[in-house]
């Protein structure tokens, strides 16, 4: 049985005690109470009251610290006490598919973290409200919405929701899922499976029907083998992504629809949010903003992916067993920056995005339209690249 080992979180607000066991490491404690492992100095206080500095952020303490006490100081006078409060309240639920945690400081309440577990039909409540809201911000009315459906948890628990909100009446929901890409295609069951439930009708857009849009006119490849010959060792994501846009696009303008709606979750907005920080632009407007020839909306801007999936369980689990691997180190990158922040405090992800969506409601200007390629780019396209997609498709994108 591992020797508990006792330290001390010394700041000036007072000592907090926390337990680490012998094969911990300060790194490991660290996280353990959520506190950043680069922020703080260690110390061992000898039997005599001497502190001596020590710097072995990842060796098992039971190795080194002997009888003495570890006094670990944090580098910032900041309360930390009530940024992590104390134990979490944890509320079970029979059937629970997912868990939310929550922070809570209000009138009648202690102060503290309380982690809910939510089962599918609270979840599907919770991400109901959500989508209402966001709904209700973006000035929606009884109107066509194109929606792109993949069969994956997002655009899965977004469908009930709209119809929940009863802002869109079922005529005006139109459901559009983008055929081409193996790996994707595998979720038309899901996605025909979710509509139906809804009382919705779904568009499949065939591959030839989505090369066409997409501008790619070589009979004697596909437009997804021409991609991965053109740029080898590139995600497929990019083209993906892009082509589910232009599909959507192409039905909008086709149905008269002002609006087409993605399911990009609080952790994709976020990503996306800290991209355009990073390369020191406005972000993009959330939950709606204006690009190429439509609006795109996202419903589930505030909803963490978590929720999401609790909706539906199973087919967010058939979902990510379909996945490939994505080898691309800048989404990487962004998504567990985003991913992080979540995490590390109840809410901190949605505060981000609502300022980030007052900045780009009074500073954001509408994306550069290349002509060449018919689509607004968040960036100038390198001279490398646009010779190869040049190459990749042999004439100019048409809608």
């Amino acid at each position: 049985m591992q020797k508990q080992i006792k330290l001390i979180f010394r700041s000036a607000h007072g000592d907090r005690y926390l337990v680490a066991g012998e094969a911990d490491s300060i790194v490991d404690v660290c996280r353990k109470y959520g506190i950043p492992t680069t922020q703080v100095s260690t110390y061992l206080n000898s039997p005599q009251g001497e502190l001596n500095l020590f710097v072995k952020p990842y060796q098992p303490l039971g190795e080194f610290v002997g009888d003495a006490e570890v006094v670990v100081f944090p580098n910032r006078n900041i309360d930390y006490h009530a940024l992590l409060g104390g134990k979490d309240v944890v509320r079970e639920r029979p059937g629970a598919s997912t868990w939310i945690r929550l922070r809570e400081n209000g009138p009648g309440s202690a102060e503290g973290f309380v982690t809910e577990m939510l089962n599918p039909a609270q979840a599907q409540e919770l991400v109901a409200a959500q989508v209402k809201e966001a709904l209700e911000l973006s000035g929606v009315r009884d109107e066509p919405l194109v929606i792109g459906v993949s069969g994956g948890g997002d655009s899965n628990a977004l469908l009930g929701a709209i119809v929940k909100s009863g802002l869109v009446s079922r005529q005006n929901i139109l459901p559009v899922m983008m055929l081409g890409i193996p790996d994707w295609d595998k979720g038309a069951d899901r996605a025909t499976a979710i509509c139906e439930e809804q009382g919705l009708s779904l568009r499949f857009v065939q591959d030839e029907e989505t090369a066409r849009i997409l501008g790619f006119t070589d009979p004697k490849r596909d437009w997804v083998t021409a991609f991965e010959q053109a740029f080898p060792g590139d995600d497929l994501e990019v083209l993906g992504v892009y082509g589910v846009r232009r599909v959507l696009e192409s039905v909008a303008l086709e149905s008269r629809a002002k609006r087409i709606v993605i399911g990009s979750n609080l952790e994709d907005c976020l990503s996306d949010v800290l991209y355009y920080l990073c390369a020191g632009k406005v972000p993009f407007p959330k939950p709606c903003g204006p690009m190429g020839k439509v609006d795109i909306l996202y419903p589930l801007w505030l909803t963490p992916k978590a929720v999401i999936d609790g909706c539906y369980p199973k087919y967010s689990r058939e979902n990510y067993e379909a996945r490939y691997p994505s080898r691309m180190y800048g989404r990487a990158y962004f998504y567990y920056l985003a991913q992080m922040m979540v995490d590390a405090y109840p809410g901190a992800g949605q505060d981000m995005l609502r300022g980030a969506s007052k900045l780009s409601k009074e500073h954001f200007q509408e994306l550069a339209y290349d002509e060449e390629f018919d689509t607004p780019t968040a960036a100038p396209i390198p001279l490398d690249v646009r010779l190869k997609l040049r190459k990749l498709f042999g004439a100019r994108l048409t809608t």
